[in-house]
């Protein structure tokens, strides 16, 4: 009895030691392990997001105001990995936000390669996105598609885009540059792609790049009422970005994309007295959201930079430098039959089939007769054309702040009769940018001094120390001053009465020339106000009728609005 009672307490006891070790073990894991295992448990469920922009520098107008987006917006958010059907998601999201759905679908879809599974890092779909898309989208409740409260890199509209260029995360190829040059980035850095994003990437990159933390549950759902956490850097980097300070006005730049909206082309409003780029805007847009081809083959391209026959706008080279040579008088007669035969006896017609009859030089320019500035231009000869266009700087790409590669913008043989035509009507063998035209217009409108296109003004530290400046060179003549003077005359009675009327702003004076190419673009380049010049406006169109239909009216938009905005109506 006594060894029964003996092996019950002892099995009593080892019980009790097996049980307080549970005990213990429990107390362990639920109060001293407890939270460890939650924030386990919370990692197995937590996703993060790389903001497709780190932290940098800002883009600022002249008068520092931002050009890239300094404020919190809500966005479209999607991690591939946790995207359960990239088709249905594709077509439910293009359905909300107006995309196309195979744009979307490209973007999530994981690459296949030989060996290998690329998965997609999480990007921003849209930004800025309504409150009315934020519901519809979490109605939807799609796995691995969010709304976070971003910064985002690009204001809503995306103002002066193709200048500004866009941000990307690095490729294989770049990031292994990046390393031979020994540039202190990683895999999963972004970097300026295109514009000024890439050409000051030096000074704007810096700050510390964030994640964004999402609690989902195991289908890849946000939590409701979980909300988002930034979490702390991986990597801390001491180097705060710079700004960027451009020529540009903010308030112009809205004038000049409002006026240019719904047609291809390109405008710049220049400073005519320092050559600071004050505006510069080219249609269509892409979105910088969705990088894959748009529907536009032009999109990526900014046609202000881009060269393309000036079309009637070189008579104004013409005519200057005829009136410079004294081959020609503003009042010297001339008569046109609706064509001039050249040596080889090709006919260059004028668009007035009919022909304009008696007509002074003047005249001429204002109404674009094609066969007097012919003849204008085989007096003046191939040689001088060529030498007044590097003259007045028509074969100088420089923009200060910005690196273009320098290009054949004269391509004729100045001996051959047939060339010399179509130069002098600003055809074959010549291409400008809208840039350069408006570096032509400003050196008339200014009085005859050179002017060097700027877009940079300087480099600043995020205390406000300026690292780089641009100064704009000194001026120079390029034109005698009585010259220039009567070329402004001329020009404005192109506006008054001529090919240009449309380009006419009730209640200030205005001067310019219409372009039409045989390319079906079309030009206006004018100045305002022609009785005290402070903006050259160069309009471009692709695919267009003619300068005084399609560009002259957008001119006379984009000058109205100016001169609300400096309120001088």
């Amino acid at each position: 009895m006594f060894l029964e009672k003996k092996r019950i307490l002892a099995i009593y006891f080892v019980f009790l030691f097996f049980f307080t070790l549970l005990l213990g073990r429990l107390y362990q894991i639920q109060f001293l392990d407890g939270p460890g295992y939650t924030k386990q448990a919370v990692a197995q469920r937590q996703k993060t997001l790389n903001f497709v922009q780190y932290p940098r520098g800002e883009i600022l107008d002249r008068n520092f105001r931002p050009l890239t987006n300094i404020e919190q917006q809500p966005c479209v958010v999607i991690f591939p990995i946790m995207v359960k059907d990239a088709s249905r998601t594709a077509e439910v999201l293009s359905k909300i936000l107006a995309l196309p759905p195979g744009t979307i679908r490209a973007k999530i879809e994981i690459e296949d390669s030989a060996s290998t599974q690329v998965v997609k890092e999480p990007f921003i779909l849209q930004a800025n996105v309504s409150e009315q898309k934020n519901q519809l989208i979490r109605q939807a409740d799609l796995p691995g598609v969010y709304v976070l409260p971003l910064i985002p890199r690009y204001r809503p509209g995306w103002p002066a885009g193709h200048l500004l260029g866009y941000v990307g995360n690095l490729n294989q190829n770049e990031y292994q540059k990046l390393q031979e040059e020994e540039k202190d980035y990683q895999p999963s850095d972004v970097i300026g792609k295109n514009g000024l994003e890439k050409q000051y990437e030096e000074f704007l990159r810096g700050g510390t790049s964030q994640k964004v933390a999402a609690l989902v549950d195991d289908r890849g759902r946000h939590l409701s009422g979980r909300g988002f956490t930034l979490l702390p850097p991986v990597q801390e980097k001491t180097e705060e970005p710079h700004q960027v300070i451009t020529s540009i006005d903010a308030d112009y730049q809205s004038v000049v994309e409002h006026a240019l909206e719904g047609h291809s082309g390109a405008v710049v409003v220049m400073d005519v007295w320092k050559g600071n780029i004050l505006a510069m805007a080219s249609s269509p847009k892409y979105d910088p959201y969705l990088l894959e081809k748009p529907e536009a083959d032009d999109a990526y391209l900014n046609k202000a930079m881009q060269n393309y026959p000036p079309a009637s706008v070189f008579k104004i080279l013409i005519a200057a430098a005829a009136l410079t040579e004294g081959v020609v008088k503003p009042e010297d007669s001339f008569h046109c039959q609706g064509g001039i035969t050249l040596p080889s006896g090709r006919i260059v017609s004028c668009w007035e089939k009919e022909g304009h009859g008696d007509i002074s030089f003047s005249q001429a320019l204002a109404f674009s007769c094609n066969p007097v500035f012919v003849e204008t231009g085989l007096k003046l000869g191939g040689e001088k054309i060529m030498a007044y266009a590097k003259r007045l700087g028509l074969t100088d790409d420089t923009i200060i702040g910005y690196d273009l590669p320098q290009e054949t913008h004269l391509d004729f043989n100045p001996a051959v009769p047939g060339d010399v035509a179509n130069a002098s009507i600003g055809e074959n063998g010549i291409s400008l940018s809208p840039v350069l035209v408006a570096k032509l217009i400003s050196e008339v409108a200014n009085g005859g001094l050179a002017v060097t296109p700027r877009l940079v003004l300087k480099v600043q530290d995020h205390l406000g120390k300026v690292v780089k400046e641009y100064p704009a060179p000194p001026s120079f003549p390029v034109l005698p001053g009585p010259v220039a003077e009567r070329l402004k005359s001329m020009l404005a009675l192109t506006v008054e009465s001529g090919t240009g009327k449309s380009a006419q702003v009730p209640g200030i004076k205005c001067a310019g020339k219409t372009g039409s190419s045989e390319r079906d673009e079309a030009w206006f380049a004018g100045f305002a106000p022609a009785d005290a010049p402070r903006w050259a406006v160069v309009v471009f169109i692709h695919k267009g009728t003619s300068g005084g239909r399609d560009a002259a009216p957008i001119f006379q938009k984009i000058v109205s609005g100016l001169a609300e905005i400096e309120e001088i109506l």
